[in-house]
C-alpha cells in the first residue's frame, strides 16, 4: 500500500502523449462463459471480509479511501477481465486512481492498470516488492468527469495483455504471467489526507476470446 501511494500522484500529473486508437467496439467479456462473475449484490466470501474501506451497497462494490483486494476464484492462465469503474467523489482527481489488478502472484509480484479522472492511464508492475512503470498514456476513450463510469477490459494472455476502455483499444503490452497463472483483483487509491469514494460493478473474468485485438 505504501509503495503504490508513493507513485499515485506522480503518475497522475506527469506530462504524457495523448493516445486514442480509433476502431469499432469489440466483443466483451462473456458472463455466460465466466470463470468468475460478480454483480456485487452481496460481498462474496472469495473477496474476503468487508471492512470500512471495502463493502457492497446498492449492487456495487464500494471503496472508501483505498483498497487493494484480489479474488482467488479468478486464477487463470488467460482471460478477458471486465469491470465498470466509477470515481464517485475525490478531492484530488490527479492523485486518486481506480483500476484492476492482474497477473497477481503475491503482494510483491503483480501488475495493475488504473486511470485518473484527468484522463491519464498507467500500467505498473511490482517485482519482488519494487515498483516498475510499464507504460503511461492518456486516451480520449476515457470519460473524465467525476461520477462517470468507465468500462475497463483487459485481455491477458501468457505473454501479453491488451487494454480496452469503453470498447476502444488503448494499448497492448508484453508481460510476465506467473507460472501457475494469475489472480485478478480491484484497486483504488485516494490522495493522502483526501479520502475519496469509488464504485465497481459488473465484474467478469471469462475464458479468453480467440482474438486479443492486437495489431
Amino acid at each position: 500500500m505504501k509503495m503504490l501511494r508513493l507513485f499515485a500522484g506522480a503518475l497522475g500529473v506527469v506530462g504524457l502523449a495523448l493516445f486514442f486508437a480509433a476502431g469499432t467496439a469489440r466483443a466483451d467479456c462473456n458472463a455466460d462463459d465466466a470463470l468468475y462473475a460478480d454483480d456485487f449484490e452481496f460481498l462474496d466470501g472469495s473477496w474476503g471480509d468487508a471492512d470500512d474501506h471495502f463493502y457492497t451497497e446498492g449492487g456495487s462494490a464500494v471503496v472508501k479511501d483505498w483498497v487493494e483486494r484480489v479474488n482467488f476464484a479468478t486464477q487463470n492462465q488467460g482471460a478477458n477481465i471486465c469491470v465498470d469503474a466509477t470515481i464517485v467523489e475525490v478531492p484530488k482527481p490527479d492523485e486518486s486512481p481506480i483500476g484492476l489488478i492482474f497477473w497477481w502472484q503475491d503482494w510483491d509480484n503483480f501488475y495493475y492498470v488504473w486511470y485518473w479522472a484527468t484522463g491519464s492511464v498507467a500500467v505498473n508492475r511490482m517485482v519482488k516488492g519494487k515498483y516498475v512503470s510499464v507504460l503511461q498514456t492518456q486516451t480520449l476513450a476515457l470519460k473524465k468527469d467525476i461520477g462517470a463510469t468507465n468500462h475497463l477490459e483487459i485481455d491477458v494472455r501468457p505473454k501479453d495483455a491488451t487494454l480496452f476502455i469503453n470498447g476502444t483499444q488503448v494499448t497492448r503490452f508484453r508481460g510476465v504471467q506467473p507460472k501457475d497463472g494469475g489472480v485478478v483483483g480491484l484497486i483504488a487509491l485516494s490522495a493522502d489526507g483526501a479520502p475519496g469514494t469509488y464504485k465497481f460493478d459488473n465484474f467478469v473474468v471469462s475464458a479468453p476470446s480467440g482474438d486479443s485485438g492486437g495489431q
